[in-house]
């Protein structure tokens, strides 16, 4: 056999083999769409229910992937449908035609997926913006739906199934819609408090999301009742109305509450259960064995999809509430509302592990260029992005919420202030700083983080007051009493004081690794400044004290090699490119604080007041609109003590941080 003949079989084997692809592919491509859409939609159902609890970033990312592709598949398939049945015409096949007809009946169910989850209707609060480009999308799809059923047509059962499965997805768009219109508008306030069962007072606070006052009258009177609670009962219907909050800005569960909600949700449970009922019955087996399974499935997951939303809606706060003459739900499915946990990042930790490294001695000029450019630019940054992914958490203890309630409950009588005094005074008063100086909020976190873990790991009484983890015993929440400056109120009561020294050592950390997560993650929480700028000024001085540092991970002489650097470097001179000196001088002045305090034998206590009330004065500071963003991330402690400052009318009280003049006394050169 000649070459040419070889090219010419080889040619035609090709061609052949790519027909054969081709004809799979067209064969193949809309039952992988519509099985795929599904897949997606059940997906969305269960991690969007999971996602108001957990913080893993896997869930998350998975979440996001699923929101984003799912409305595109299902569109997709339609457009495949679409394109068949325009082409049916020239199949003159009985099979051929039974075929079309019955896939022809699965455009329907893509118009129902289209319409979402129960679970998850906006993937984050901006998206509830975008309501009337679903308008505009439900009457394009429904168009290509009703043409697909129009060249489909027969007038048998199919296509009257296939008209009730059109107005069950129309129903299921609409009410996704409305409740994305709804979740950005005040909802007119009726009069009645406690409108969920005397525990929720979510209806008359929902303006503070939106960035809205609410009347003083519903203050006063949400005050008043507040401060008769405990911190238990307080944090937990605050708990319960934000779990509301959640509700009404990511899922449906506020639309089928209503009279009209309940209806449209009766009638479109009513077609998709009947409709599956009857072709159950019919059993049209005249199909191709495979499309008349993925009829089955389409038709189960619709049911199964209606049902699981349906328990979904009972097992919610607003459906207890209606169960509660019923039923004891609350003991037989106890409800998990938010994740409960604090995010932590530790400054000095992460420019630990970010240290710049000195490539080693006796290797090529050009690999040692490649390992410094690895260790010192490329990895600090691929870090960082993964830090801002896979964050440590801590659960929020019994005792710190006493702290914080009672703490905040102390500040809500007349005549009381938001700060005890005014912390900058302490940056001031170091030698050398300008009187004039204006230190914002992130900043003084950042001075105020390091501040913290220099006293921590420095303290002379450390030894003596870390308790091992097996020694530790279980600390019981009492009733706290009257303690010096308020500053002791809620720490748990003990008979070992050592206990409750290494206690509220324990809380000052947490808050302070908690509050720089805040700005550094989730900067925007701040409302204000440009955190980011003074992070990594910050970051980069610090990593030049640690320079020949040899340790790997903190200790008493870490901390010692930067008091002992900065010390002796004094203050950082202003750079070309620096906008602000205080950015320049941030681990100087945390250094020269912490020399102070660690001499004041009241440094915790100050310590603790400054994070509780800087905690409360961010809480205030971030928007609403941020609020509600950081709910659909496991929730944060951030937003339930705003809520919390609300309840109690104090957000005033914490608009400026400088409300109580510290007394005259003069810092020490250090």
């Amino acid at each position: 056999m000649s070459c040419q003949n070889i090219i010419i079989c080889f040619r035609l084997n090709l061609g052949e083999a790519s027909e054969k692809v081709q004809n799979f592919w067209n064969d193949w491509q809309l039952r992988v769409l519509v099985l795929l859409s599904l897949s997606l939609q059940l997906s969305l159902l269960y991690c969007g229910r999971r996602r108001r609890f957990k913080v893993e970033a896997r869930i998350h990312i998975f979440l996001w992937f699923c929101y984003l592709v799912a409305d595109s598949v299902a569109t997709v398939a339609l457009g495949v449908i679409s394109s068949k049945q325009g082409n049916s015409s020239s199949h003159n096949g009985t099979d051929s035609g039974v075929q079309n007809d019955l896939r022809a009946f699965w455009a329907p169910f893509m118009l129902l997926h289209l319409g979402g989850q129960d679970t998850i209707t906006a993937y984050a609060v901006q998206d509830n913006d975008l309501w009337l480009r679903h308008l505009l999308r439900l009457l394009a799809q429904s168009g290509v739906v009703m043409y697909i059923l129009r060249t489909s047509w027969k007038g048998n059962w199919l296509s009257i199934l296939s008209i009730l499965m059109f107005l069950a997805g129309v129903i299921k768009y609409a009410e996704r819609i409305w409740v994305m219109r709804s979740a950005n508008r005040t909802p007119k306030f009726d009069g009645q408090y406690d409108k969920y069962g005397g525990q929720d007072n979510f209806p008359t606070f929902r303006p503070l999301f939106l960035n809205k006052k609410i009347a003083f009258t519903f203050l006063r009177h949400s005050s008043e009742i507040f401060r008769k609670h405990g911190f238990q009962k307080a944090f937990k219907n605050i708990e319960i109305e934000l779990g509301h909050a959640y509700d009404a800005f990511y899922t449906k569960i506020p639309l089928f509450f209503t009279n009209w909600g309940c209806f449209f949700r009766v009638i479109s449970f009513s077609f998709t259960f009947s409709t599956s009922v009857v072709f159950l019955i019919m059993e049209w087996q005249k199909d191709k064995q495979f499309d008349l399974i993925v009829t089955y499935t389409l038709l189960g997951g619709a049911v199964l999809l209606e049902i699981y939303a349906g328990i979904f809606l009972l097992r919610s706060d607003v459906g207890r509430v209606y169960l509660a003459g019923i039923i004891r739900i609350e003991k037989l499915c106890p409800i998990i509302r938010w994740s409960k946990s604090m995010g932590q990042f530790n400054m000095l930790k992460f420019c630990m592990k970010n240290k710049p490294r000195i490539a080693q001695q006796g290797i090529p000029k050009v690999f040692a260029h490649l390992i410094v450019w690895f260790f010192n630019s490329l990895l600090p940054k691929l870090r960082k992005e993964l830090a801002m992914h896979f964050y440590k958490t801590n659960k929020i203890s019994d005792a710190l919420e006493c702290l914080v309630w009672e703490t905040l409950k102390r500040k809500s009588y007349p005549d009381s202030r938001g700060f005890s005094e005014d912390y900058n005074s302490y940056i001031l008063k170091v030698d050398g700083v300008d009187a004039n100086t204006k230190v914002e909020i992130y900043q003084s976190i950042i001075i105020w983080h390091i501040v913290t873990d220099l006293c921590l790991h420095t303290d002379t009484d450390n030894d003596k007051n870390v308790i091992p983890p097996e020694m530790e015993v279980e600390i019981k929440v009492g009733m706290p009493p009257e303690m010096d400056d308020g500053i002791n109120v809620g720490i748990p009561i003990m008979d070992d004081e050592i206990n409750v020294d290494h206690e509220k050592k324990k809380m000052i950390k947490v808050v302070s690794d908690y509050m720089m997560y805040i700005l550094v993650l989730c900067p925007f929480m701040l409302s204000t400044g440009n955190a980011e700028f003074s992070f990594e000024k910050a970051c980069e001085h610090v990593k030049k004290a640690l320079e020949n540092c040899t340790d790997s991970s903190m200790s008493p002489s870490v901390c010692e090699t930067i008091i002992s650097c900065v010390s002796t470097q004094g203050q950082v001179m202003l750079q070309k490119d620096d906008v602000d000196r205080t950015d320049s001088n941030l681990l100087y002045y945390a250094v020269m604080v912490a020399k102070h305090l660690r001499t004041n034998e009241r440094k915790w206590e100050i310590l603790t007041r400054f994070w509780i009330e800087n905690l409360a004065y961010v809480a205030v500071l971030c928007q609403g609109k941020n609020h509600a963003k950081q709910l659909l991330k496991g929730g944060e402690f951030l937003t339930h003590v705003w809520f919390l400052i609300a309840h109690l009318d104090l957000e005033e009280n914490f608009r400026m941080p400088l409300t109580v003049p510290q007394q005259e006394q003069q810092m020490p050169a250090v």
